[in-house]
This record gives C-alpha cells, sequence and structure tokens, in this order.
C-alpha cells in the first residue's frame, strides 16, 4: 500500500492484469468471428460458382455441338477454349464480390480459367468423384456438394490471388464531394 495515496498497488496489478485478459478475450472472440465469415465466404464462392458455372455449362454444351458439327476437330478446340473463358469469367465476377479485384483482360480471364479448370478438375476428382463412387446414394452426394463448395471455393480464391490487381483510385469528383469543394 501506498502511504501517500493510500492506494494498494497490488490492487492496481490486478484490475491492470483484468483488463488485459479482458481485451485478449474480445481479440479471440474477433478472431473467430472473421474465421467463421471467410469459412462462410468460401462455402458461398463455392456454391455460386457452382451454380454459374452449371447454368453457363449447359449453354456450352449447345455451342460445342454446332462447333463440333460446324469445324469438327477446329470447332472442339474453339469450344474448349470457351469453357475456360466461362469458367475464368464465373470466377472473375465472383472474385471481387466476395475478396478482391482481379484483372479482367482476355488472355488473363482465358489462362485464368485454364489454370482454374485443371486444379479443380484434380480436387473434385479426389474430394467428390472418388468419395461418390466408392460410396453411392444421396448422403455422400449432399455430403460431397456441401464439403466439395468449401473447397472449390478455397481453390478459385487461391488461383484469382495470382491475378490480383489493386483497386483503382478514388475519383477527383467523390474527392472533392468529400473534402467539401467544388470542382
Amino acid at each position: 500500500m501506498n502511504s501517500t495515496t493510500g492506494i494498494d498497488e497490488s490492487k492496481i496489478e490486478e484490475v491492470l492484469e483484468s483488463f488485459k485478459e479482458s481485451e485478449a478475450k474480445r481479440e479471440r472472440e474477433k478472431e473467430k468471428a472473421k474465421t467463421w465469415k471467410v469459412i462462410l465466404k468460401f462455402f458461398v464462392h463455392g456454391f455460386a460458382f457452382s451454380l454459374l458455372f452449371s447454368f453457363l455449362f449447359f449453354i456450352w454444351v449447345g455451342g460445342l455441338a454446332i462447333l463440333v458439327s460446324l469445324g469438327s476437330f477446329i470447332g472442339l478446340i474453339i469450344a474448349f477454349g470457351l469453357l475456360m473463358l466461362i469458367i475464368g469469367f464465373v470466377n472473375y465476377i465472383l472474385t471481387p464480390w466476395l475478396w478482391f479485384p482481379v484483372k479482367a483482360e482476355f488472355w488473363d480471364i482465358l489462362i485464368h480459367g485454364l489454370v482454374l479448370f485443371i486444379i479443380l478438375l484434380i480436387v473434385n476428382a479426389i474430394f467428390i468423384t472418388i468419395p461418390s463412387l466408392i460410396f453411392p446414394g444421396i448422403v455422400t452426394t449432399i455430403t460431397t456438394s456441401v464439403v466439395g463448395s468449401f473447397i472449390d471455393g478455397y481453390v478459385a480464391r487461391f488461383v484469382a490471388g495470382w491475378w490480383k490487381t489493386e483497386r483503382e483510385g478514388i475519383s477527383e469528383a467523390v474527392k472533392a464531394e468529400w473534402l467539401n469543394k467544388k470542382l
């Protein structure tokens, strides 16, 4: 106890330690919330990717039939190029909405789609196709679809990271409005 102030210094230390523990607990809770948010975003990314790709895949199949009937092997190559563009475009649409902006030039989207196609083909063969073949049934289908959405979302975000770009600057009009200035 301090004789000049009449305050027990050991109690001050206890209070400070309690504040530190409380702050650490709040930080852990924030991290847990952030982790769940990221996990949910992986699921949304994978599920939305699957839905959009499924819709566009049926359109692509029609285009494939037309291109192959018109140009045989060259039509097939063009059709697979279009498939890579579709895959890259779907991920290009979803990634900025959930994570970060990505490059949007033709070759970027084409290569993005090709890389994503190859990686998803390998990953989905392991985590969806093999379990479905070993344990056929509705329970396996539902389970692999849910798990696959998380995995596909993670893979799609990971691949999109290779085409990540910085956000564009703020326009002068917006800056002026924020600063209450006239142009």
